[in-house]
């Protein structure tokens, strides 16, 4: 994957002489008339500026010129791209049909999706269930944005999927309503999220829940960024459907996270078995920890292993 894939052909000259490692690279951060920079360990100032006609024909580009057909995606503040990158797109806003959609895009940022195989490798033998090795445990993942809680759960996604590290194999329903998590794209995940694995793309969790459950006979249901009073009634009914739940959200620990009332909640009924703690240090080392859901640790805080 080359970085100038986002741009059109008229500025992707820029792009392929930088010489960026494409790996690295976590966001690539937009701003009419101001110096673009992207986001690696480190923040990185290139030495070239947009202006308005860029960022409109960028946000073109990525609508594949039939903006009208993104008014969805607009409305929401980003565009999915096949691969699972997540573009936010903001300017001026307009009301419209009793919400708001970006008129004038002037800030864009692109979000690189990274596929790292075994990066739940470490974690994973604290996540079977108390049934003995091979049943997965409901595992809510905690992190502040930009961390990678995405990416392992996608990895624990596909390891649970596949067998790997002593889980026995099982269908896992994904709900990836922003196309991130499977990368999903025109319905279908564009990342290795397992063979065992059905996702649903759009609508809502409720929905995507429901699905799932009537029709694909999930042993786990995953979902990304939770926290809303739906996403709680969510994840009640596929836990009373007798589903795993893999989920994650936003926050840089459990007392944070239960700040919120509808995690909270869910905390407090013990939905989740495990509770897994991710964070990072000054040289963008990643660490987690673990708790069961009566709040005894399990796992101290752990290197968490990049894949060779």
């Amino acid at each position: 994957m080359e970085l100038a894939k986002f741009f059109p052909e008229r500025l992707r000259q820029s792009w392929t002489t930088l010489g960026l490692d494409v790996n690295a690279v976590r966001e690539i951060r937009i701003r009419v008339n101001q110096k673009v920079r992207v986001i690696t360990e480190r923040e990185i100032v290139l030495p070239f500026v947009y202006g308005e006609r860029e960022l409109e024909d960028i946000f073109r580009y990525l609508c594949h010129d039939s903006v009208y057909a993104y008014d969805e995606e607009r409305r929401q503040g980003f565009l999915a791209v096949e691969g699972g990158h997540r573009v936010g797109i903001t300017g001026e806003i307009t009301r419209v049909d009793g919400g708001y959609l970006a008129k004038y895009i002037r800030y864009i940022n692109i979000r690189i999706a990274h596929e790292k195989k075994g990066i739940a490798k470490a974690a994973a033998p604290y996540l079977h269930g108390v049934c003995g090795r091979g049943a997965p445990c409901s595992t809510l993942i905690i992190s502040p944005p930009g961390i990678g809680k995405t990416t392992l759960l996608r990895d624990l996604i596909r390891i649970v999927s596949d067998g790997e590290y002593g889980f026995c194999g099982c269908n896992v329903g994904v709900i990836d309503e922003r196309g991130e998590l499977a990368g999903a794209y025109r319905g279908g995940a564009t990342l290795d999220c397992g063979a065992r694995t059905d996702v649903v793309t759009g609508g809502d969790k409720g929905h995507g829940i429901g699905v799932l459950v009537r029709t694909f006979s999930p042993r786990v249901i995953a979902i990304d960024e939770i926290g809303k009073e739906s996403d709680a009634q969510a994840i009640l009914h596929a836990g009373v459907s007798g589903c795993a739940v893999f989920a994650t959200a936003h926050g840089s620990s459990l007392e944070d996270v239960c700040k919120n009332r509808e995690l909270d909640g869910l905390i407090r009924l013990k939905i989740f078995e495990r509770i897994l703690v991710l964070s990072a240090d000054e040289k963008g080392l990643r660490y987690f920890e673990i708790v069961d859901q009566e709040g005894v640790k399990i796992c101290g805080r752990s290197l968490l292993q990049e894949p060779a």
